[in-house]
């Protein structure tokens, strides 16, 4: 099953697109926010081959797929309907449970991160590297402040105490090693505007607009405001205001979290009040324009410092425990761990160390965690070893063993083997406990954020002393499982039978093989035939006509019909998504070209989706991107599973708003279920509500 398919089925069992409020994904999960529960079939996800689990979690609905995650993502988004959930704000089955305000927030957190973790890994590799390099003295050496002649730290700069004098080695180092400091460059350019980054993408989870929310703490790393610190006093401007004499912290926000998060939060519902009060023509200029007069200021003066100062505080309290009993933050963290990962808990802390490395260059949280991320990784390795005679287990055990070393992922180990045997929970908990608490009591820090692997061992200093803790946590829960076991002594019974039945039956596997693909080909020809014809029984309106049949398809609205390969949009000018044609409307009124059903419509209100009675599914998509609109400009009229005659009204637009808003009026209309179908042609030129626009040739 290729990545497609697998897309496919997982859409099935979630409910189809018109289930879903908010779709992402994480490293190793599709994250689904579903409207509601009752709809999505976990029996039907679980049994599909390639899913390792799936989990409901205060609202969520999270399948886990391990490192095809993506690509499974990136397939579904591609399926009809899914270019435009997450973006709307439909309407939730009031029975669905809410999750609580603090699971929300967390997962507001987590969704916000996402998005950014593929290049924030990326470029902490690279810092990785150079810190492996200067850790080798790949730079050479100087002698610091203590007299001592220690590697160069490109990284940090010299230690001297005389800092003009600093500065100038630095600059002499930027002039031997220019290539290297373009590198470094690249390795902060994450960490270092990870605000504006952490604005844009909370701002669009929230339903706000991204580029509105980058824009706010933008504003406060721009050399305009960073001036302040010119005249600032103790850290302190006071800004008269109506009267008032105001207090402006001036604040370093290069690298912080908190702010930008808080400032998204409000953004969004001032958003959505500026768009009620304000008339739908002037919102591109003036929502944006008051947002930005609004939050900047109060972000500055108020949302910024209470963001910086939680951030500290957190950072605070786990480091004052830190420094006086380093052993204990290191084995709670690595034990703690492997019960917040599969809640989800755990992005609070990547949120704090990532705060960490920007403040003081340095964190001290990360470090342990690879012990609980070795333990799993061991137990997994002795898993494969002790499964020799159950290969569906080896196989999942080696694969997970395999990504979790060398990709630092251990969701595919944890729900591909931890979780199926729970017996294993104590052979993890205690090599990860003493590992962890190991590290932290010989002081390792991590210097680069990056998921825990061999690969990225260098990010951690000293790497000799983090490899003695990672050690003890892979080997001790490797030696667990292959002395005690994974399984509870039944079920280790069970499978015993189950293996030498299996070995019984390996020799007759080859022809058993055979006669299921026969059997499969047998069925498949049945499926086939089934699909080739179009026409579902409980139609009663209408009857299959024969092959060869040309059905004639009227126009959904007004305007001038052109090929659908001349669409300003690569996927449905390739007919990725099926034939058909477009349409430059030039009214604004979409009708039913057929009588049917209505199959789907958007949140956004921009698509309907109509099977008719005839057996062609049509989806009729208005404009290029205007699910960016969120609604603005469109008027449905109809909804899922309503009953339509030709001419009814399935929903009106505003094409003025369509056009202010820079997107393009082109509508596909598109016969979605085009492969059931001999041949589906469109007409160009001008038409009219009622008129033809497409011939569609049956099977």
């Amino acid at each position: 099953m290729n990545n497609s398919q697998m897309g496919e089925k997982i859409l099935e069992g979630l409910g189809g697109p018109e289930n879903i409020s908010h779709f992402t994904h994480c490293a190793t999960r599709l994250r689904v926010t579903p409207k509601s529960n009752s709809a999505i079939d976990r029996t039907k996800i679980e049994n599909i081959p390639g899913v390792l689990s799936i989990i409901e979690q205060s609202g969520q609905t999270q399948v886990v797929l391990g490192d095809k995650v993506e690509s499974v993502y990136n397939e579904m988004l591609k399926l009809p309907g899914m270019g435009t959930v997450g973006e709307g704000k439909g309407e939730a089955d009031p029975n669905q449970k809410k999750a609580g305000v603090l699971t929300r927030v967390f997962d507001v957190l987590s969704d916000s991160f996402r998005p950014i973790l593929w290049a924030l890994l990326g470029t902490s590799m690279i810092l990785t590297l150079i810190v492996f390099l200067q850790q080798f003295g790949y730079f050479g050496q100087y002698t610091d402040l203590t007299g001592k002649m220690v590697n160069i730290d490109i990284v940090n700069g010299p230690r001297l105490a005389d800092p003009d004098a600093a500065a100038t080695m630095l600059d002499e180092w930027r002039a031997t090693f220019p290539f290297w400091f373009i590198l470094m460059a690249a390795s902060l350019s994450v960490l270092q505007f990870m605000p504006i980054m952490i604005g844009a993408t909370a701002a669009k989870r929230l339903g706000a607009n991204m580029w509105v929310g980058a824009a706010i703490p933008a504003a406060l790393m721009t050399g305009t405001f960073q001036g302040f610190n010119n005249i600032a006093v103790d850290g302190v401007v006071n800004v008269p205001f109506l009267g008032l004499d105001l207090p402006l912290y001036v604040m370093n926000y290069t690298g912080q979290i908190f702010p930008p998060l808080f400032a998204a939060a409000l953004l969004a519902p001032l958003e959505r009040f500026l768009k009620k009060i304000i008339p739908t023509m002037l919102h591109m200029v003036f929502v944006p324009m008051i947002s930005v007069m609004v939050l900047v200021p109060l972000t500055a003066f108020l949302i910024g410092p209470i963001g910086i100062k939680f951030a500290l505080a957190i950072s605070d309290i786990i480091g004052n425990v830190n420094e006086v009993a380093p052993w204990l933050v290191g084995g709670l963290i690595a034990g703690l761990y492997l019960f917040m990962v599969p809640l989800g808990l755990h992005w609070p802390l990547n949120a704090i160390m990532i705060n960490n490395l920007q403040t003081t260059g340095t964190d001290f949280i990360q470090s342990p965690m690879g012990a609980y991320n070795f333990a799993v990784f061991g137990l997994v390795t002795g898993v494969a070893i002790r499964a020799k005679h159950n290969r569906e287990l080896r196989q999942t055990a080696t694969g997970a063993a395999v990504s979790g070393l060398l990709g630092g992922i251990s969701e595919p180990s944890l729900y591909g083997v931890v979780l199926r045997y729970k017996r294993v929970f104590p052979l993890i908990l205690v090599p990860a406990i003493i590992g962890g608490a190991t590290i932290s009591a010989l002081g390792v820090k991590s210097y680069a954020f990056a998921f825990t692997s061999l690969i990225s061992l260098p990010a951690m200093q000293p790497t000799h002393l983090y490899a003695i803790g990672l050690a003890i946590a892979f080997f001790g829960a490797m030696a667990g499982v292959l002395v005690f076991g994974y399984e509870s002594k039944p079920k280790a019974g069970e499978t015993s039978a189950e293996e030498k039945a299996e070995q019984r039956a390996s020799a007759a596997a080859p022809a058993a093989a055979g006669a299921s693909a026969g059997a499969a080909a047998v069925a498949g020809a049945a499926t086939g035939a089934s699909a080739a014809t179009p026409w579902s029984n409980d139609q009663a309106e209408a009857q299959a006509p024969a092959a060869g049949t040309v059905l004639t398809l009227a126009s959904p609205l007004e305007g001038q019909a052109v090929a659908l390969s001349e669409t300003p949009d690569p996927i449905f000018a390739a007919e990725k998504l099926g034939k058909g044609a477009a349409i430059i409307p030039s009214g604004n009124t979409v009708i039913a070209p057929a009588a049917g059903k209505v199959s789907v419509t958007m949140p956004s209100g921009h698509a309907v989706g109509l099977k008719l009675d005839n057996g062609i599914e049509l989806l009729i998509h208005l404009g290029i991107d205007t699910v960016n609109l969120n609604g603005e400009g469109f008027d449905v009229k109809v909804e899922k599973g309503q009953r339509v005659a030709p001419g009814d009204i399935l929903m009106t637009f505003d094409p003025q708003v369509i056009q202010n808003a820079g997107y393009s009026l082109v509508t596909p209309i598109l016969v979605t279920n085009t492969n059931r179908f001999a041949e589906v042609e469109g007409t160009t030129g001008s038409v009219q509500p009622g008129s033809e626009l497409l011939k569609v040739t049956t099977k």
